[in-house]
């Protein structure tokens, strides 16, 4: 070992030190997360569960079962799967659906064939659920580790911890549905181009460019993004327009090699493509526009989907995320840090150039769904995908006011207090699992201010948790029907009795409630979704009994009523 190397080696294994530290926090972090899902996703998902989890939703059926689809096809074929006569059995087929790319679905079936019980239904929504387990977990690790590589362990820890505090990615994190894979492969594709674009150069007429390999890779995360759900469109305006700003005109060569690599790894990902390409991708593209009319409850009004005012994602986004978490990543956005020792674009705050990305990536998806006539529905679930990249600069926030709170504040007093902000935001996940899709923060004074308001109190139906129906067989008489509503798809009700042994054992019957039919149940069971109401159940009749419920704070979110004869 020469002068230079013994000079350098003290550095090296310092950097090393450092990276086995942020591996190790951010592992604990998603390892944490993960558990947590599990732990409280009911036995029916994984024993020693210490908690139920979600009553049957209404879209996961419709994830599943085209998910479970495509890996039996794949057993029966092998590798024969590819072939172009069974590409057309399979993918062209009626069972098949394309209302998604393949990669979520395939997820889920996969999870679903390792978890299913040979002896229960076909389809059994709880044996996929673990995906979205790992799924958030991964998203927890990333968020973590890109935090502490760019600000430092506490931001990492902050970070992480800030994205398993939000109560509904922790809730969508228990639904065998698209939107933590989706949340997963967004994130993934943002961060590391935000941070390999910024940090792998090459020296071009004087002039830094990203190199034409990062730019590869970028493009093939994207694929992989495109392959999970259509939010994944968001990050090619927010690369472009950031990578501009960036290096100048000479890079959109590199934007150009990110756009084309990732096209074709979409296409070459989904053989539902190959059949038809031009009238296949404009049917893809166009479904999100073309579609059913749904319905939003927003500001005591109800909503059809193109006509929901434009600031419905901005409000919605403010608070569905608790107001600590939300004060610190404000304070991760606005904040420069001018006495910070590790890294000078660290004190830049939005001038660092890693946030810009971030920032976009988060910007684009509101700004979207703000234009009058784009379509937005069921609360932040549409945007879902900005969360995570919310995290990393919450993470940002927390680790400035941490080190400001240790330089000013005498130690443990001053790491005391954001401990105990941060401890303070785990309230939301604890007080409403397993609803925690109904959630808002105290910005608005929780669900109870928020119904008083006019905001949407539920939107999936997971409600209908195993104690509910518990108490639903206590109180109804063996074999009785029960009229669901509102009812938004024709096979929700068959599903949940295929999913729900409880009703099963106890001989219940489902159907669609109409009070335009006479002779029907006297027992309703109400979900309390307020953009497809029935009048004549708000309120419901004199005279009706309130046989079971289920309710965060004063506010109910499912009803069990015996109406009089």
């Amino acid at each position: 070992m020469n002068a230079a190397e013994e000079q350098d080696a003290p550095a090296v294994a310092a950097g090393w030190r450092e990276w086995v530290r942020r591996f190790a926090i951010a592992s604990l972090a998603g390892l944490c997360a993960f558990a947590a899902v599990m732990l409280t996703s009911g036995r029916e998902v994984v024993r020693g569960a210490v908690a139920e989890g979600p009553g049957v939703t209404l879209d996961e059926p419709l994830y599943v079962e085209i998910g479970v689809y495509l890996v039996r096809n794949l057993k029966a074929y092998g590798l024969g799967f590819l072939h172009p006569k069974t590409v057309r059995e399979v993918w062209g087929a009626g069972a098949y659906y394309a209302d998604h790319p393949p990669l979520g679905r395939w997820v889920l079936g996969l999870a679903h064939e390792w978890n299913a019980d040979p002896a229960g239904p076909a389809i059994q929504d709880a044996a996929a659920r673990p995906a979205a387990a790992v799924g958030f977990g991964l998203t927890v690790f990333l968020v973590a580790w890109y935090a502490a590589r760019w600000f430092g362990i506490s931001a990492g820890v902050i970070a992480g911890l800030a994205l398993f505090f939000m109560p509904r990615q922790f809730g969508h994190a228990h639904l065998a549905t698209l939107e933590t894979l989706i949340a997963l492969t967004y994130s993934w594709c943002v961060l590391w181009v935000a941070d390999r674009w910024s940090s792998s150069f090459v020296i071009t007429d004087s002039q830094k460019l990203p190199r034409k390999r990062v730019a590869v890779v970028g493009g093939l995360l994207w694929g992989i993004v495109l392959l999970t759900k259509i939010q994944a469109v968001f990050i090619a305006p927010a690369v472009g327009l950031w990578a501009i700003w960036r290096f100048g005109p000479k890079v959109l060569g590199r934007v150009a090699l990110f756009g084309v690599v990732g096209f074709v790894v979409f296409f070459v990902g989904w053989p539902w493509l190959w059949l038809d390409p031009l009238n296949h991708l404009k049917e893809f593209f166009a479904r999100t526009t073309e579609r059913q009319t749904l319905y939003c409850f927003y500001w005591g009004e109800r909503w059809a989907d193109r006509d929901v005012p434009w600031h419905y994602p901005w409000v919605t986004f403010a608070v569905v995320v608790p107001l600590g978490l939300q004060l610190f990543g404000i304070l991760g956005t606005v904040s420069r840090w001018r006495r910070s020792p590790v890294v000078t674009d660290q004190a830049r705050g939005v001038g660092d150039a890693r946030l810009q990305p971030v920032l976009l990536s988060i910007l684009i998806p509101l700004v979207v769904f703000s234009i009058p006539g784009i379509r937005v529905y069921d609360g932040e679930r549409l945007f879902g995908v900005v969360f995570p990249l919310w995290a990393v600069i919450i993470g940002r926030g927390g680790g400035l006011m941490w080190r400001y709170a240790s330089d000013r504040l005498p130690t443990p007093t001053g790491p005391a207090v954001v401990i105990a902000v941060l401890a303070a935001q785990v309230w939301g996940l604890i007080s409403y699992h397993p609803c925690q899709l109904s959630y808002y923060s105290l910005a608005i004074g929780g669900l109870s201010g928020a119904d008083r308001l006019g905001f949407e109190r539920t939107y999936w139906a997971e409600s209908l948790t195993d104690s509910f129906q518990r108490r639903i067989v206590e109180v109804v008489p063996k074999g009785s029907t029960i009229d669901v509503a509102p009812v938004l798809h024709p096979i929700y009700l068959s599903h949940v009795l295929e999913q729900s042994p409880i009703l099963k054992s106890a001989e219940i019957q489902l159907a669609a409630y109409d009070d335009k039919q006479p002779g029907r149940s006297r027992y309703v069971l109400m979900f309390h979704r307020k953009a497809d109401p029935w009048g004549s159940l708000l309120p419901p009749p004199e005279g009706t009994e309130t046989l079971a419920q289920v309710k965060r704070g004063s506010v109910p979110l499912a009803t069990l009523y015996r109406l009089p004869e």
